[in-house]
């Protein structure tokens, strides 16, 4: 076997599996045999099980069965669970009624307080900014917060709020920073407004052309380097700034519409998702051994969602006034990209596509 994923929805008691094979095998020599606790998959002269742990099958529900190519796919009605209770009846759980989406800590990657630093590319390790020492380290206000009330406490001087950082200020957000322009070396190359390093030309952030006082940088770009012992604190992996810039702008629910853009220097990448099941309960293979005639499996929660890529010259946020937009780093959307295509692949070619979108997971 290449590949096992099966989908279990407790609330409607089914389970639906995909399930890939290395070589193209004669459909006459494929047998799937339904335990109460487990699948048995007879292929040729091997049998192999798939125990289910917690989950009580129907032995004679087996549907929706297609053996083609060197795919098996079918269908599979499961007992009633008595969390949820029966088809009558439903039993709701009011303690767990939000789905924690992506439960992956983002701890964006920030320096110490009052201790000498300096930002360095995350590919190169070259030096961007002088040694500096940030003496306020500060959350940026999300979009519903009056900017007036970001402090916690109030000044009676009458100096105007702004938002520009002075050189020893670093405000942050999800996946990006804002420093002071006058911090940077020369090892910055600017080019429509991207910032790249002058040494690898990665693009490690970019200029608002409105506010020449600042640079906005992106935390899965760049690391810090501790001065006075020469440490190096790790940036934010591609793929965890992906999963938790998509937490920070949506719910996650049913029909949500979410555009991801990342601007590159010809154009600009985008991803648009659309969610289809929030907390979907997934099993897919461990580290398979043909030898093993006991196939385990790892169960988590994922979220199961529609989604297409593409490039266009311009943004295309302006589309469609119902959806939520966020604006991250090159490196993540192709990181997430990886993700989602990869988990496509667990589809037999026929449930891959709906309409003109791909079916892909993402975990939670």
């Amino acid at each position: 076997m290449d590949t096992i994923t099966l989908e279990l929805r407790s609330q409607l008691r089914s389970l639906n599996a995909y399930i890939s094979l290395i070589n193209n095998i004669d459909v006459s020599r494929i047998k799937v045999k339904l335990l109460e606790n487990a699948i048995e998959i007879q292929i040729e002269d091997e049998t192999y099980n798939l125990p289910l742990c917690g989950v009580k099958l129907l032995p004679s529900s087996l549907s929706s069965l297609g053996i083609t190519n060197r795919w098996i796919f079918f269908r599979i009605q499961t007992q009633p669970n008595s969390i949820y209770g029966t088809f009558e009846t439903e039993l709701i759980n009011s303690e767990n009624k939000s789905t924690n989406f992506l439960n992956i800590t983002n701890k964006v990657k920030l320096p110490p307080q009052n201790v000498n630093c300096k930002l360095i590319c995350i590919c190169c390790k070259n030096e961007v900014t002088k040694t500096i020492c940030f003496q306020r380290i500060l959350p940026l206000p999300s979009v519903d917060c009056d900017p007036q009330e970001w402090f916690c406490c109030k000044h009676s001087n009458d100096e105007p709020f702004s938002l520009n950082p002075g050189e020893s200020d670093l405000f942050y957000s999800i996946n990006y920073s804002i420093f002071n322009k006058n911090i940077f070396k020369e090892n910055l190359k600017l080019r429509k407004l991207l910032i790249h390093c002058s040494r690898c030309f990665t693009i490690l952030g970019s200029s608002n052309y409105k506010n020449l006082k600042s640079i906005k940088i992106w935390n899965c770009c760049i690391e810090y380097k501790i001065s006075n012992n020469n440490t190096i604190l790790k940036g934010v992996p591609p793929l965890t700034d992906f999963l938790s810039t998509i937490k920070h702008t949506a719910e996650l629910i049913t029909g949500e519409k979410i555009l991801l853009e990342a601007q590159d220097v010809n154009s600009i990448h985008y991803i648009l998702l659309r969610p289809m099941e929030a907390k979907l309960n997934l099993f897919t293979e461990e580290k398979l051994n043909s030898k093993n005639q006991i196939l385990n499996l790892n169960s988590s929660f994922v979220v199961k969602i529609l989604y297409k890529y593409g490039e266009s010259n311009k943004t295309t946020k302006h589309n469609d006034p119902d959806i939520k937009y966020c604006e991250l780093a090159l490196p993540s959307i192709l990181a997430g990209m990886d993700q989602l295509v990869n988990s496509s692949i667990r589809f037999p070619p026929v449930y891959r596509k709906a309409d003109d979108f791909y079916i892909g997971y993402l975990p939670m």
